[in-house]
């Protein structure tokens, strides 16, 4: 099938006009995509005492989530790696939702429908508990027994009891028996 030149347009206006158009549609999607973004991380920021504009720039955003789960800044850039980034991003989830009280199956909501467990984490009754990253596992939960430094008159040197008295216990709210 032979098509005739002349029936192809040289000046090129209307194949530019149609990349525009094109270009004109990506940087409204964009746009658009980036508010609901915000309008999502918005509730997180504001329950997390950072500023609620912060959720709005896309990069600084991210860096503020790590630092929201307890991870450094440099987190964000570990999620940037071929492959090795979704493990950093799974795990910067985890500590996110366990930063808001929420367990390891809500991290799963999270990685699978973000759009969905976002917006009740944001928006829901769960509230800020701190970075969860900075904690670790402890055999003894604190004010239950104290570790010795070194041999067994340590905690006589520091003033918790006098020879030959049993050491005070504390109890969970604080006080101390003897």
């Amino acid at each position: 099938m032979n098509i005739p030149l002349s029936s192809y347009s040289s000046s090129g206006s209307e194949s530019a006009a149609a990349a525009g158009l094109v270009l004109l549609l990506m940087v409204i999607y964009f746009a658009v995509v980036f508010a609901i973004v915000g309008v999502l991380y918005m509730g997180m920021f504001t329950k997390a005492g950072r500023p609620a504009w912060a959720a709005f720039v896309p990069i600084y955003n991210s860096i503020k989530l790590m630092e929201i789960a307890g991870r450094p800044w440099y987190w964000f850039l570990l999620t940037l790696i071929p492959f090795a980034g979704i493990y950093f991003s799974i795990v910067a989830l985890h500590d996110l939702s366990k930063s808001f009280g929420k367990d390891a199956g809500y991290t799963v909501g999270l990685v699978l429908l973000p759009v969905v467990f976002v917006p009740m984490l944001s928006y829901g009754s769960a509230p800020y508990l701190g970075p969860a990253a900075g904690r670790q596992f402890v055999a003894y939960p604190q004010g239950y027994a104290q570790p010795y430094q070194q041999g067994y008159a340590q905690p006589y040197q520091q003033g918790y009891a006098q020879p030959g008295q049993q050491p005070p216990v504390q109890q969970p709210n604080g006080q101390q028996y003897r």
